[in-house]
């Protein structure tokens, strides 16, 4: 994603970061979904093995 001045409203809203998205066509913006979804599914999965990892006895 390219590097643009955060634009927040009174209420938090990133205007910038919308006006992102509607420039993308509907195949990027699934795809950004898909890689956001991807990363936070991974993180997820690594977090869940460190705890279990760390209840393991060494």
């Amino acid at each position: 994603m390219p590097q643009e001045t955060k634009i927040a409203d009174k209420y938090g809203v990133d205007k910038s970061l919308i006006a992102m998205f509607l420039r993308m066509s509907p195949e990027e913006r699934l795809r950004a979904n898909d890689d956001a979804f991807r990363t936070i599914r991974e993180l997820r999965d690594a977090y869940r093995r460190h705890k279990t990892d760390e209840r393991r006895p060494k």
